[in-house]
């Protein structure tokens, strides 16, 4: 059996091994059956014969060159293509089984070329009868089944008479030469079904590949699945025969160069780092040389497009963790250096009255600390949110209220409110969302200097694992608010960095950049999600995302700071306190407040020296004011071995951060209170008599 199960009468008779005079004795048998053939001779005809088997062309050239016409020959689909735009055939004669783009295909392609509309196209293959094919679908005018010499010589020269009708079509089944088939042994007729059948299953799998699969040879694509097709945006027809960087922009077109032509027998990737782009997606191409085909390279085309948004939107979140953690931090040591200054001011401005000499001095120090520490709150509530009051509240209030406000005081803007019909119940704390969306309101403002609209809206919504992932949340139903202005807007590289901290678009000394950072770590503290979209010219939305109906425990301490009050008696004291913090000057102000309310006090730079100085005071110290961040050992770790020591030792947690994060861990195992710095003299009083007035 010769390639591909045919020409199948050799198969039959043995006789026939001598290939060449088989045919050349056909050819003479049609000379002379042709002159008989209804007393008429066709014209002159320009024929193409495309098949991979030398032997057909072979006794297909000599047949057609005995009875006059002109004849050219390709072995594969490819080759004919490239012919084709040269040439125009009267005839187009194509084996279904063909390399390099198949003959169905090839078909397909050759109807849309406008020079071969009226060409009369034909099938002539051993496979007809094997082949679930809609031959009419294709465009061919008619079908032959290969089969012996003589009986397929009589239906080409057959199907060149009829080509004087270009219009005529093939009838549904109609296959000549399908008799002469029957005769075939029966092994080899099933030998070429079951390739056949593997042959489309194969393509099934092909075709379901959520990747594009492109076969290349020398450089030109020859096939391509469904998924490559919709990645090029282009019909099949016009894809195959195509060079492979001709589909691409010029700026990517080196690296498709470079793609096909890898080191011999290597496969090799482009786009890992840097995405290509293709019709508007981010791809990855791989390349997969063929064994002993050097001008053959398959290829594989991912789409990493949600892949790369998905890693962008994690790389932001990370980032904007990153710089969280840099604004906690600053805002604790910045918190420390103002406790330093705001212990000593309260020891001096005790001492005097409203009219006594350098008061207005401390007074205005102290304003500068209380502003100081509001500063470090927002810092704070970017880095790691404040201690909220969470209670179940229908958002739609918040935002009616909220926008009325707004709209009252910025009389220039016009504001629309499209709140949901239904209640948008969230567990949130009312006043942090309130002040979060004043912040945006306030932004929308500055962003329409000249007026404009402002348009605030509530859904409930469900958002999918996709969605959620990089914010490390649950998939589910969200609350969601979306505030919208058509004011200025901003650029990408703006909308990048809108939540930063001290990042700020307005001219210097009309803004600190810290309204939107807060609104970020209040809406993260919340377990929800905060986006933007904006372009210039075309305003910008806020869009936020809270958890609906989410139950959150409340710790013990609550956390207010209490402020005392000037000119209010100070709840002064007795007894022994022990004091410890890393930094000396803390140390030295604490010891200056609690002498002026009265206690004995001792210090300890640090955990370790805390350990031994209670260990030789345990019995009469009677309270701890500990730091929760030192070097050498922890708060914590302090506070459990005290407490394992004495139960009854009364401790209250001393830190520059807010009462988040380490410190609600030291809360929850049973801890008195928390006091944040910077705290003043009447504050630190307040919550000593509280925590030792508490009977536990």
């Amino acid at each position: 059996m010769t390639r591909k199960g045919y020409p199948v009468n050799l198969i039959r008779h043995p006789e026939n091994d001598r290939t060449h005079d088989a045919s050349c004795c056909a050819v003479r048998q049609h000379r002379l059956s042709s002159a008989a053939m209804e007393g008429r001779n066709p014209m002159k005809k320009k024929i193409l014969v495309v098949d991979d088997n030398r032997m057909i062309l072979k006794f297909l050239s000599n047949l057609l060159d005995a009875e006059g016409h002109e004849v050219k020959t390709c072995e594969d689909g490819l080759s004919a293509l490239s012919l084709l735009t040269i040439y125009q055939p009267d005839i187009v004669f194509v084996d279904l089984i063909i390399p390099k783009i198949g003959g169905d295909k090839l078909c397909q392609i050759i109807r849309t070329m406008e020079h071969m509309r009226q060409c009369y196209l034909v099938i002539i293959s051993a496979a007809v009868a094997e082949m679930d094919l809609d031959f009419r679908k294709i465009g061919v005018n008619a079908c032959i089944a290969k089969g012996p010499f003589g009986q397929m010589g009589k239906h080409v020269l057959a199907a060149i008479n009829d080509s004087a009708d270009p219009a005529k079509s093939i009838s549904e089944h109609e296959i000549l030469g399908i008799a002469s088939i029957d005769g075939i042994p029966v092994y080899a007729r099933r030998m070429t079904k079951e390739l056949l059948g593997r042959n489309r299953h194969l393509e099934t799998i092909l075709e379901s590949m959520t990747e594009g699969i492109v076969e290349i040879f020398t450089g030109r694509v020859v096939y391509a699945n469904s998924t490559a097709v919709k990645l090029f945006g282009v019909p099949l027809e016009n894809l195959l025969s195509v060079r492979l960087r001709e589909l691409f922009d010029e700026e990517f077109q080196s690296r498709i160069d470079f793609l096909l032509q890898p080191p011999a027998g290597t496969s090799t990737a482009v786009g890992v780092t840097r995405p290509l782009e293709l019709s508007g997606r981010q791809i990855v191409i791989r390349s997969f040389p063929v064994q002993d085909e050097a001008d053959t390279i398959i290829l594989l085309i991912a789409d990493v497009t949600e892949q790369r948004d998905l890693e962008y939107q994690l790389q932001h979140v990370r980032r904007m963790d990153a710089i969280g953690n840099l604004a906690g931090g600053i805002a604790h040591n910045f918190n420390n250096l103002l406790m330093g200054i705001q212990g000593n001011v309260s020891i001096l401005i005790q001492e005097k009255k409203m009219g006594d000499p350098g008061y207005d001095e401390l007074a205005g120090i102290e304003r500068c600390i209380d502003s100081g520490a509001k500063l470090t709150r927002q810092l704070l509530s970017f880095a790691k949110g404040g201690r909220y009051s969470m209670a179940m509240v229908d958002i739609n209030d918040i935002v009616e209220k909220s926008a009325s406000m707004f709209a009252r005081t910025r009389k220039e803007i016009h504001v629309v409110q499209q709140l949901a019909e239904d209640m948008v119940m969230a567990e949130v704390d009312a006043a942090q969302i309130e002040l979060v969306l004043m912040d945006l309101y306030v932004n929308a403002w500055h962003a329409m200097s000249r007026g404009g609209t402002l348009t605030v809206s509530t859904a409930t919504v469900s958002l999918n694992k996709t969605f959620v992932k990089p914010y490390h949340l649950q998939p589910g139903q969200y609350q969601k608010i979306e505030v919208a202005d058509n004011g200025a807007g901003m650029d990408e590289k703006t909308t990048e960095r809108i939540f930063e901290p001290f990042y700020t678009t307005r001219p210097m000394g009309e803004g600190t950049g810290l309204g939107l950072a807060s609104v970020f770590g209040i809406i993260k503290k919340h377990r929800g999600i905060i986006a933007v979209d904006s372009q210039i010219g075309r305003g910008s939305t806020f869009s936020i995302y809270l958890p609906a109906a989410r139950i959150l425990q409340k710790p013990k301490d609550e956390g207010t700071l209490t402020t005392g009050g000037r000119g209010l008696a100070l709840a002064r004291g007795s007894g022994t306190i022990l004091v410890v913090d890393d930094e000396e000057y803390i140390l030295k102000a604490d010891q200056a407040m609690l002498t002026e309310l009265g206690y004995d006090v001792l210090l300890a730079k640090g955990g370790r020296e805390a350990l031994e100085v209670f260990e030789a005071n345990r019995d009469r110290i009677q309270l701890l004011i500990l730091d929760l961040i030192m070097p050498d050992l922890s708060g914590e770790t302090v506070y459990d071995r005290v407490k394992a020591s004495r139960p009854d030792v009364r401790v209250i947690l001393s830190s520059g951060y807010s009462i988040e994060g380490q410190a609600e861990s030291v809360i929850k195992k049973g801890c008195d209170g928390f006091i944040q710095k910077p705290y003043n003299l009447s504050q630190l009083a307040l919550k000593i008599k509280e925590t030792l007035a508490d009977d536990k």
